[in-house]
């Protein structure tokens, strides 16, 4: 699953501060703002996103051309082990770009994946497959100005498993002042470090298609309005939020799913031979349900306005971020139709949504992250 928080935004710019000197040195390519340039002359992207995975410590995930860092490598990871590991990475990428056309496997660390390490003179520590982090960190002495603080970093994690509440609260707090201090110069980078009390985002797919659909865009403005940001991607609608929130939307995609499909087949089996459209009825539909819950929200509040104001921006920043800056929008042109419209306006008027109930309880407006 990937992740994003302000320290893990800090921990990236770390990332992507060490991988464009091995791009240019050791890879011998052009490094762009977001981009390398091969010389053959194609350009290929930059992307780093952070992980929460029980197996693997990062990948390289060609679909997307980005590559994963778990999250816990910034607590604990000296700068040679991570550089190692991007190493790692770096060589998958470039296995791709060469051999992705030529119909041989370029996921494992066969053939292919030797000859790229063998050509960018890739270290033996960095071609493993695994490698232990404490054995690998102990290895290597003085390299890190601050190793004290990565092991009281540690200490702290370890008191954030108490059963204290207050104990362990209060540890996991020190901890992410302490991380935000470790990356200070990437946060510096960014303009200005985060504070400490900050939101852990992640992203699911809650509807998987391979491609969009008028009911799936659909779904994906309605998304908006409950407290998640919704991507297409090739794997599905993908929401990025709080963990409540994501889990919250797995359950109302699953509803919006099927009542927008019901709505539709009742609406052609009612049009009385009219051909309807589904694109101008599915945004009629979402346009008049939004505007439903929009005019809930405008009767709050303006403190409560604010924080849904601020909210908003906060998931856009995570949403970028969870994405590693991979973002894509369209806009698709369909023929108008006035009957489609008509009946996807009644069909949105009439859309209810019960409140689904979280395994972790009632969802709740968060705040914290981006500053």
């Amino acid at each position: 699953m990937r992740v994003f928080s302000a320290s893990i935004e800090s921990f990236l710019a770390r990332l992507d501060a060490m991988i464009r000197p091995l791009l240019r040195d050791e890879f011998g390519v052009k490094v762009g703002r977001t981009r390398f340039e091969t010389l053959d002359g194609w350009t290929w992207p930059i992307r780093l996103v952070a992980i929460d995975d029980k197996d693997r410590l990062g990948y390289f995930d060609a679909e997307g051309c980005t590559i994963a860092v778990h999250k816990r490598l910034m607590y604990t990871a000296k700068d040679r082990v991570l550089k190692d590991l991007l190493r790692h990475e770096l060589a998958h990428y470039f296995t791709y770009i060469a051999f992705h056309e030529s119909g041989l496997d370029t996921r494992t660390h066969g053939p292919q994946f030797q000859a790229t390490c063998d050509r960018y003179g890739v270290p033996d520590a960095a071609r493993r497959a695994s490698c232990d982090v404490t054995s690998e960190n102990d290895a290597i002495e003085g390299e890190l100005a601050n190793e004290a603080a990565i092991a009281k970093i540690q200490r702290l994690l370890a008191l954030a498993k108490s059963d204290n509440e207050h104990e362990a609260e209060l540890a996991l707090l020190r901890a992410n002042e302490l991380m935000v201090r470790h990356n200070l110069d990437a946060a510096a980078a960014l303009g200005g470090a985060h504070g400490a009390d900050e939101t852990e985002y992640c992203v699911a797919v809650v509807i998987p298609c391979k491609r969009s659909s008028p009911r799936v865009s659909a779904i994906a403005d309605i998304l908006t309005e409950y407290f998640v940001y919704p991507v297409q991607t090739r794997e599905g609608l993908e929401v990025t939020g709080t963990r409540a929130n994501v889990e919250q939307a797995h359950y109302i995609a699953d509803v919006l799913d099927r009542a927008l499909a019901a709505s539709w087949k009742r609406a052609r089996g009612e049009s009385h031979g009219v051909r309807l459209r589904e694109k101008p009825f599915m945004e009629a539909a979402a346009a008049s349900y939004l505007a439903k819950l929009r005019h809930a929200k405008a009767q709050v509040d303006m403190r409560d306005q604010r924080a849904l104001t601020r909210l908003a921006t906060e998931l856009e920043w995570a949403g970028q971020g969870i994405q590693g800056g991979g973002l894509r929008t369209s806009t698709v042109w369909y023929e108008p139709c006035a009957a489609s419209t008509s009946r996807g306006a009644r069909a949105g008027e009439r859309l209810e949504i019960q409140r689904g109930v979280s395994a972790k309880g009632t969802v709740v407006l968060l705040g914290g992250g981006h500053r």
